[in-house]
C-alpha cells in the first residue's frame, strides 16, 4: 500500500507568508524525490511559487489553489470554479475596514478577489511580518476573525467563511472548500470499480483543529478507511511527522 500525501502550504511547509526555510528545503528535497504528494492552499499559484521552490512544485502530482477551486498540473490550469461575491458582502467588508472599533492598523490590500474565492483581512495583506504577528496575537485573544466569519455565514447562508493563515478569512460558496480535492486525488490513484481504497492518504495542515480552512478536508477523511490527517503547528513539526511516517 502506497502512501499519498496532501499538504497545506502556509504554516505547514513554510513559515506564514515566507519562503521555505533552508533547513526544511534540504529535508524536503530528498523526501519529495521519493514520495507522491499534492499541495492544497488557500493562496493562488503565484503566491505559492513565492513560498515553495519551483523544483518541489514541479514534483507535486498536482497543485490545488484557492482552497481547491483551481487545479494545476505544472503551470497548466486544468480546473477552475468562478465565484462572484455579492455587492452587499463587499460593502459589509469595506465597512469593517473603515470602522474604528476593530484592529486599528490598516496596511492595504484588505479585499482580494482571487476569482474563485474572496480573501479578506482587517490588517491587510500588505502588512509587515511584525504587524502580521501582532494581529495574530490580537486575534487569538479577541477572536475577531471568527466573529466576522460567523456573521458572514449567518447573513449569507449560501457562503462559507473560514480562517485562512494568520490574518485573513477565506470566503467562497458553501462546499467549495479543501475537502473537494480528495475525490480528485483518489481519481489519480484508484480504480472506480474497487470498493476500498488501495492506498493510504495522509493530509497535513495547520488549520485543522481551530476550524481553519484545513478543517473540511480533515473532517471528510475522519470517517474514511485508509485516510489520516495530522494537525501541525509549523514546518518543524511537519518535518517531525514525516520522519515518523518514513517506512
Amino acid at each position: 500500500m502506497d502512501k499519498i500525501y496532501i499538504f497545506d502550504v502556509d504554516g505547514t511547509l513554510t513559515p506564514s507568508r515566507q519562503r521555505m526555510t533552508e533547513e526544511f528545503a534540504k529535508f524536503f528535497d530528498e523526501w519529495s524525490s521519493k514520495n507522491k504528494f499534492y499541495l492544497v492552499t488557500g493562496s493562488d499559484l503565484d503566491k505559492t511559487k513565492e513560498q515553495v521552490p519551483i523544483a518541489y512544485i514541479d514534483r507535486a502530482e498536482a497543485i490545488f489553489t484557492c482552497c481547491g477551486n483551481e487545479m494545476w498540473l505544472g503551470d497548466k490550469q486544468v480546473l477552475t470554479k468562478q465565484f462572484k461575491p455579492p455587492q452587499d458582502l463587499l460593502d459589509y467588508l469595506q465597512k469593517l475596514i473603515d470602522s474604528e472599533f476593530n484592529y486599528p492598523v490598516k496596511t492595504g490590500n484588505h479585499i482580494e478577489d482571487r476569482g474563485s474565492l474572496l480573501n479578506f483581512s482587517i490588517v491587510g495583506r500588505d502588512c509587515s511580518l511584525i504587524q502580521r504577528l501582532d494581529y495574530y496575537r490580537y486575534d487569538k485573544q479577541l477572536d475577531e476573525r471568527k466573529d466576522i466569519a460567523d456573521y458572514i455565514m449567518k447573513k449569507w447562508p449560501e457562503l462559507d467563511a473560514v480562517l485562512g493563515g494568520q490574518i485573513s478569512i477565506d470566503i467562497y460558496p458553501k462546499g467549495n472548500d479543501k475537502s473537494q480535492v480528495l475525490e480528485r486525488v483518489f481519481n489519480f490513484h484508484e480504480f472506480p470499480d474497487e470498493g476500498e481504497l488501495t492506498n493510504e492518504y495522509i493530509f497535513i495542515g495547520d488549520g485543522i483543529e481551530n476550524g481553519g480552512n484545513d478543517y473540511p478536508l480533515a473532517h471528510l477523511m475522519d470517517n474514511m478507511k485508509n485516510c489520516d490527517w495530522y494537525d501541525t503547528k509549523d514546518w518543524k513539526q511537519t518535518k517531525e511527522i514525516l520522519e515518523k511516517l518514513i517506512d
